[in-house]
């Protein structure tokens, strides 16, 4: 069955990687939840998409200068969740120990370098208790590769643009047994196949058309990443009634 996951929100949330949204796709029916992960200057994982937030007023955070305490000064919420704080990578592990969904934390490691962010992941995961369900992944394949000399039993993914000449050959090569292309790479003549005859899960991002949910389900995706959960598992599970 293809699984749907929840790109950092729900349909009824807009201020994305916020645990309000987190929060959100758990009531969405995902199956999952895709979110990104930076690191403070004190070393804290938190979870923002883009490594500078932007805030209303017109305020601008460098999050790798900035300390915890000093985003948790920071209004990261719209009208859709009211007031709303940047969480710390525990407290999603927190909110979702007591379900069954996945996991998927995207570590941001471009084009900031977070120094030990890999091994902080790394220790973050092990101290969760549910490792087995959750996948890394990065658009740096530098920081898999480490992630996966750190502890090889943790499951890591290729984060990747659309555009990449025979990816399921250059993951063989590197050794990460998990993709997470791009949505338009997968509309290619075979690719799907190609991918599915090496054995390796894909993932794509961001799926927000019924007519691709539709395609992906249908040639047996191992998941899809949305920002409208709730519309694409509807669509999933009427495919398969």
């Amino acid at each position: 069955m293809t699984l749907i996951w929840a790109h950092a929100r729900s349909e009824q949330i807009t201020a994305s990687n916020t645990l309000e949204a987190f929060r959100a796709a758990i009531d969405d029916g995902a199956d999952g939840l895709e979110f990104d992960v930076h690191q403070t200057s004190d070393d804290v994982l938190v979870c923002a998409h883009n490594d500078v937030l932007e805030v209303p007023g017109g305020e601008k955070v460098n999050i790798a200068e900035a300390t915890y305490d000093d985003l948790q000064k920071l209004d990261v919420g719209d009208e859709t969740t009211g007031v709303a704080r940047v969480p710390r990578l525990e407290e999603v592990f927190e909110l979702y120990a007591p379900t069954d969904r996945q996991l998927n934390v995207e570590v941001k490691n471009l084009p900031h370098r977070y120094p030990g962010i890999a091994q902080n992941v790394v220790n973050h995961l092990n101290r969760s208790g549910m490792a087995d369900r959750i996948v890394v992944s990065s658009f740096d394949h530098r920081v898999l590769h480490e992630i996966q000399q750190i502890d090889r039993s943790v499951a890591v993914a290729a984060l990747y643009p659309d555009g990449l000449l025979r990816p399921w050959v250059y993951l063989k090569i590197v050794g990460i047994p998990q993709a997470h292309p791009q949505y338009l790479q997968l509309l290619l003549p075979g690719e799907i196949t190609h991918y599915q005859q090496a054995g390796i899960p894909v993932r794509p991002w961001t799926v927000d058309e019924p007519e691709i949910w539709q395609r992906f389900i249908a040639e047996g995706l191992d998941g899809i990443i949305t920002n409208l959960p709730a519309s694409a598992r509807a669509l999933r599970d009427s495919e398969s009634a």
